[in-house]
């Protein structure tokens, strides 16, 4: 039987290909230097750089062995002799390896170098590259073997592709650099976020993935505080009825009790087993398989995800069988409207309220690959009690808005390459009504009216959708928290573009508030339905 081939993307920040720093050995340090505590020196994964004959003791793989030595064969040795070859793989070794200090021997690395920039953090990336170093290492059984005592896995399950999409690692000596072509968290001091641009390129390589038609199924691999965004975005985005699981882990591959291998293999099983299909993008954690959408993280630890919204969002249960006990009803993956795959090359929108006059953005390059620029900022606003200024309705006295209300208009005018053409806002208003201040209201009304489409959500996680209300100036996010609706914003610009401005933003005739109040309704279906 044929099995299933899998591409696994390999995504920013991401502790589930993370490593512990490597730090140099007992066995690789001279008389004089500081030596590690403990009885034990520890084992690191490294390849043989030719084979060697070994003597294994007989009854050391199991204190109780010896207990049953009857029904071991015997053949009068009290050891067993292997040979172990570079081909086998990684083995668990000593690690010896030393810095260059300029000295004769040069000195032990040690775990302070990733905060010392005098020595370049001791030149350490602790993340994999892409996944396959990964896949490797779980394979040859070297965090722990499966429940019949046996390794290999994910190879058993499937054959994988690993695909760099916004990598946590790279390689600098072919001119990679962190911050353009990877992004890691530490050394932390060179740590680099992605930016807004990004999210063109993650769909964008998984949507030619995709489009390739070599796949069964889909991995992605991020940091655990992000994957919820990114996992979203690629719901709504991307253009597949296949099954998309996105993984993460709460401690390094190789850390103790490390979580994220045996995520890995639920997700494999999740996506081998066809169950997936038509769920879009799904979070698989701690056994558990959660719908993009209501997937967050509550905290760094393993079970620490949860579902957001109030009504479900658990679709099923991963782990030696995948069982799927709910389908969500709103629109993902190969079923959203704002799959970027079919969306045109422009987007039209009415430029002003007062006019029929339409105005045109490209979003696409001539390939068909989403633009960078088409990717809308979009600033999150929060409200709480007690934090009121003033008793007025000043737009003014909302300056973090109001600057960046200036800001996004400077780049939509500016003939800059790259200067996003779009820009909105998530207002985070009083759980269940949905109020916020009278000068937040007011402040981001100008920016409704420059154009730029605000959603209102309920602080926190919601527990069910906001009233709707079709005559104010922002989208209802249903049940969605700020960081989701901010991703919803985004795909949803794609589709149409920016609302209609009025010639006075501060003083908008009845016909521009009617032409705004359209324009967000269809905004509003969009969230209605995704």
């Amino acid at each position: 039987m044929t099995k299933p081939r899998i591409a696994v993307f390999s995504g920013p920040r991401s502790t589930i290909a993370n490593t512990p720093t490597l730090v140099t050995g007992n066995k690789g340090r001279i008389e004089g230097e500081r030596r590690l505590p403990g009885r034990f020196d520890h084992l690191v994964p490294q390849r043989l750089h030719e084979p060697v004959r070994v003597r294994i003791e007989k009854f050391s793989a199991h204190p109780l062995e010896a207990d049953a030595a009857e029904v071991h064969h015997d053949d009068g040795k009290p050891y067993y002799e292997v040979e172990l070859r570079p081909e086998d793989g990684a083995y668990l070794l000593p690690y010896v390896a030393r810095r260059n200090d300029g000295s004769a021997d040069g000195a032990p690395f040690e775990e302070a170098d990733l905060r010392d920039d005098a020595i370049a953090y001791g030149g350490r990336q602790s993340f994999f590259p892409d996944a396959s170093r990964l896949f490797e290492e779980i394979d040859r059984g070297l965090g722990g073997r499966a429940h019949d005592g046996a390794a290999s896995e994910l190879d058993a399950i499937a054959d994988y592709d690993f695909v760099r999409v916004l990598p946590p690692s790279g390689y600098t000596k072919q001119g990679e650099a962190a911050g353009r072509d990877f992004f890691p968290y530490s050394p932390r001091p060179i740590g680099k976020f992605p930016p807004n641009t990004a999210m063109a390129r993650a769909v964008n390589i998984v949507q030619r993935t995709i489009d390739s038609g070599r796949y069964d199924g889909f991995i992605w691999l991020e940091g655990s505080p992000h994957l919820e965004e990114t996992l979203y975005w690629l719901s709504l985005t991307a253009d597949t009825p296949l099954p998309f699981a996105g993984v993460s882990s709460q401690r390094p591959h190789g850390a103790l009790s490390n979580d994220g291998d045996r995520n890995l293999v639920d997700a494999a099983r999740y996506v081998a087993s066809g169950l997936g299909a038509g769920l879009g993008a799904v979070g698989i954690v701690d056994e558990q398989i959660f719908a993009a959408r209501t997937f967050k993280k509550g905290d760094a630890r393993p079970g620490g995800y949860r579902a957001t919204g109030g009504h479900g969002g658990v679709l099923g249960s991963a782990g030696d069988e995948t069982r799927v006990w709910f389908r969500p009803a709103y629109r993902v993956t190969g079923a959203s409207g704002l799959a970027v795959a079919r969306l045109p090359n422009e987007v039209e929108f009415q430029e002003y309220g007062d006019s029929p006059a339409l105005a045109r953005v490209r979003i696409k390059d001539g390939d068909g690959s989403l633009r960078g620029d088409a990717i809308a900022p979009v600033h999150i606003v929060k409200y709480g009690h007690y934090m009121a200024e003033e008793d007025a309705a000043d737009p003014d006295a909302e300056v973090d808005v109001m600057a960046r209300i200036e800001r996004g208009l400077a780049q939509e005018a500016s003939a800059e390459p790259g200067a996003p053409r779009f820009h909105g806002f998530v207002l985070e208003a009083a759980a269940g009504s949905g109020s916020a201040l009278p000068s937040q209201t007011a402040a981001l009304a100008v920016a409704a009216y420059n154009g730029m489409p605000v959603v209102r959500v309920g602080r926190g996680d919601p527990e069910g959708p906001l009233p709707s209300n079709p005559n104010d100036l922002t989208i209802e996010g249903s049940n969605l928290d700020a960081t989701k609706a901010r991703m919803l914003l985004r795909a949803a610009m794609l589709r149409l573009g920016r609302l209609p401005k009025a010639r006075d933003p501060r003083n908008p005739a009845p016909q521009e508030r009617e032409a705004s109040l359209a324009a967000i309704a269809r905004y509003q279906e969009i969230f209605d339905t995704h």
